[in-house]
């Protein structure tokens, strides 16, 4: 939407819509920022950042493009507010577990359970994948300048994973260095899960039970402590 200024000098020029926010700035906002950022959030999360077009989240927010600049200045901004809604509210929970003190194996195991119950459960949301894993697919070695956090997914998947393993029973000596390679293995995994869930949700379930089961193989998993297993839904 454009905005046509006034002189009584000058020709008037069209206001840009960030010209347009800025003399809003300091009116006081009539909706709710938080309910805004979800309904965005499940936009970006159905289409993915570049189909979604500020048209689109007007008619989604039921808000005109100048409020959407007063409050979160660009499409991106909004973007990154809606990412960082989605690793709280849907993210951290699934991950509750597995990074708490005291996690063990089992809470690994509750991790890929909850996955193949999500996917079975409910194929359409399945197929959505992860907001965060297609924005990394989506943008990362193309030259955006979104920031889609790609290094702080992957350090946080490995990190869960390599603390609810720390407790496994394997000799001292190899430690350290299985429980390295069996995290950055289950990180790797947890992404292509994702994304195979995108086209097929089945499959998706039917490798995290393939997973289930092989962690329950791993020697020394079954007599390490255990924690409390949460399945998330």
């Amino acid at each position: 939407m454009w905005l046509s200024g006034s002189s009584a000098w000058t020709i008037p020029r069209p206001r840009t819509d960030l010209e347009v926010a800025g003399l809003l700035m300091g009116r006081p906002r009539r909706f709710d920022v938080d309910e805004v950022v979800a309904v965005a959030a499940d936009l970006f999360w159905e289409c993915g950042y570049q189909r979604v077009t500020l048209a689109d989240l007007e008619r989604a927010t039921c808000l005109n493009r100048s409020s959407l600049y007063q409050a979160f200045g660009a499409k991106d901004g909004l973007f990154d507010a809606a990412l960082a809604l989605y690793i709280a509210s849907f993210i951290a929970p699934r991950l509750a577990a597995m990074e708490r003190p005291g996690a063990g194996p089992r809470d690994v195991i509750g991790f890929f359970r909850a996955l193949a119950k999500l996917f079975r459960d409910d194929a359409v949301r399945g197929r959505r994948g992860c907001l965060w894993v297609n924005a990394i697919a989506e943008f990362t070695n193309r030259g955006s300048q979104l920031d889609v956090r790609a290094d702080g997914y992957q350090h946080r998947l490995w990190a869960a994973f390599a603390n609810a393993l720390s407790e496994a029973a394997v000799p001292a000596q190899s430690h350290s260095g299985l429980m390295n390679q069996r995290s950055r293995m289950l990180t790797a995994t947890t992404f292509g899960i994702w994304l195979t869930a995108r086209f097929d949700p089945n499959e998706a379930a039917t490798v995290c039970d393939c997973l289930v089961a092989e962690i329950g193989s791993w020697p020394g998993i079954h007599r390490a402590p255990t924690s409390a297993l949460r399945v998330v839904h």
